[in-house]
């Protein structure tokens, strides 16, 4: 999943990853006992937010009726409590702008909509609202909530088209079953409500950042301590989580389908870095009107790329060690964790998932290389074509 918390706010580093390290040992050795924590902290949050509110309320509630007792005194102490409960009821409405990307609709692409109902029913998740494409290496679902930090989510599935094309229908199908897994209820309920509200707090971190109001000093200054040690408590129980997700994947394809998956999309995710989009740039400025690097880039191009150096990319990947910097496990653990060894199996030329796409394959590999040309001649600023590996 693309989105995560990394930042430890106005905790030193040390304490941060210390918490952390706390955590883990808790969780492992005692794993009710470390629920039960995580749950009442989750909590917390929400209960002080409560409180303020209801003694800000109470307290307008109380100067309006003494208006007509003490009159002018009574009707300007009234407008100062009113201001400051609406500063704080603004600077809890976190607002989240959706996703960019393509729309693709259910008429657009039918067997891509029938792959995410299937996963949906197998899995029981919550529906997607909306599909996005984007040009990016990556896969991920974005929940943006249309009651501010109480939630009511809309639900946007961002599907990377190089990612796509890296990867054949099955293995594909691994990764929207580890986002679904995101969604899921059954035993994956609690981790998921708490890897969703890591996201809502740290987005009322940034508006706070972004938008600073009077009044919302009172509930700042709670939240200064309290997000990076939830965050911190918190972390294992995120964890957790992606693995659960990495679960869901094996669930509804194979240890095998899943491990080909997370292999490819780290080795691939290096050619593109060091190989392909060099290249593209390089030769998309000698004839730009000409560059279609999206409508080009075909998996098995990775094939070319000397022995040795392949081994050196997987090797690289392998070498990779999970870390207090982000929920995301490495690739050997996360292999390890489903009991299979990496497997890196390109899909052959027409067998990728991008064919999902149906008719609109076309039209988001034209935007994206218009846009790429447009880029190189100057008319409008680069895309952004990330190469980090998707999760």
């Amino acid at each position: 999943m693309g989105l995560d918390i990394q930042g430890h706010g106005y905790m030193e580093l040390d304490d941060f990853e210390s918490l952390i390290s706390r955590m883990e040992r808790v969780a492992r050795d005692r794993p009710a006992s470390y629920g039960r924590r995580v749950f009442w902290l989750a909590s917390l949050g929400y209960a002080y937010l409560l409180l303020v509110v209801l003694v800000l309320t109470a307290l307008t509630v109380a100067a309006g009726y003494s208006i007509h007792r003490i009159g002018y005194l009574g009707a300007k102490l009234t407008l100062v409590v009113g201001v400051l409960w609406l500063a704080v009821a603004r600077s809890l409405w976190v607002r989240s702008a959706p996703p960019r990307g393509v729309v693709v609709t259910r008429a657009d692409a039918p067997q891509l909509f029938r792959l995410l109902d299937a996963l949906r029913t197998r899995l029981k998740s919550a529906a997607v609202h909306e599909v996005l494409v984007t040009p990016e290496f990556n896969a991920s679902i974005a929940q943006v909530p249309r009651l501010g930090i109480f939630g009511l989510h809309r639900n946007y599935l961002t599907l990377g088209l190089p990612l796509m094309k890296a990867l054949t229908v099955e293995q594909f199908k691994s990764v929207l079953a580890h986002e679904a897994g995101h969604l899921s209820g059954g035993h994956a309920r609690a981790s998921n409500w708490i890897y969703r509200l890591r996201i809502i707090w740290a987005k009322l971190e940034a508006n706070f950042d972004r938008h600073p109001r009077w009044g919302s000093g009172v509930i700042r200054a709670f939240f200064r301590w309290y997000i990076p040690y939830f965050n911190a408590v918190s972390f294992p129980f995120a964890r957790v989580n992606e693995y659960q997700a990495d679960a869901a994947a094996v669930l509804v394809t194979s240890k095998q389908r899943t491990a080909q998956a997370l292999t490819g999309i780290h080795v691939i995710g290096i050619y593109l870095q060091h190989r392909y989009w060099p290249a593209a740039l390089a030769a998309s400025k000698e004839a730009p009107q000409m560059a279609a690097p999206f409508r080009g880039f075909v998996a098995q191009g990775v094939r070319e790329t000397p022995e040795p150096e392949l081994k050196a990319w997987l090797a690289q990947a392998l070498g990779q060690s999970t870390s207090h910097q982000d929920t995301h496990p490495s690739l050997s653990d996360r292999l390890n964790a489903i009991g299979a060894c990496a497997e890196f199996s390109p899909p052959a030329v027409g067998e990728s998932a991008d064919k999902l796409l149906g008719s609109a394959l076309t039209r988001v590999e034209t935007m994206f290389d218009t846009a790429w040309s447009a880029a190189v001649l100057g008319r409008e600023p680069r895309p952004y074509f990330p190469v980090a590996p998707a999760r």
